[in-house]
């Protein structure tokens, strides 16, 4: 869990650095992902995972001072390296939002995301998350805990309160 700027800066730093090791063991061995180095040396390298929830908090830049907008502009060309190449690497990106804003996260980011999924959401949103007003058209609005996946498989999630067991 991290809710400073600064750490979480040195968390993604720290991603990105491992990102570029893992490049330079990957090209030295001739493998091309994860799977093919662990497989071809031996070796467990585990898969990284880098989790955010509401996203959109921590890029907005609404109101902020140079310092607070470059501080942000830092921690989005992180997350943007980490899109464009951490799959191949092992290391992967969870981003989620409640409200997602085109001038909040970045075409480059949300083009390298491969897996979308939306929730209920008007023509817009759905647009802006899965490229298509698919959520729109097949979630009804009533209906709690269903969600679309960018491929267009429709799914139902269920809470489970531990207390109601």
């Amino acid at each position: 869990m991290c809710f400073d700027e600064d750490r979480l800066i040195e968390l993604l730093t720290e991603l990105v650095e491992e990102l570029e090791r893992r490049k330079v063991l990957f090209r030295e061995q001739g493998c091309a992902n994860l799977d093919e180095y662990n497989k071809r040396t031996g070796a467990q390298l585990p898969r990284q995972i880098f989790a955010c929830d509401e996203v959109a908090e921590v890029l907005d830049k609404t109101g902020l001072s140079k310092e607070q907008k470059d501080k942000v502009s830092l921690i989005e060309s992180k997350l943007s390296v980490i899109a464009r190449q951490g799959r191949a690497f092992g290391i992967h990106l969870i981003l989620a939002t409640q409200r997602p804003d085109a001038n909040i996260l970045s075409g480059q980011i949300r083009n390298n995301i491969d897996c979308r999924i939306c929730g209920r959401a008007d023509n817009v949103l759905s647009q802006i998350i899965l490229n298509n007003t698919a959520a729109a058209e097949q979630i009804p609005k009533d209906t709690a805990g269903r969600f679309l996946l960018h491929d267009g498989t429709l799914f139902q999630a269920y809470l489970i309160n531990e207390n109601s067991l």
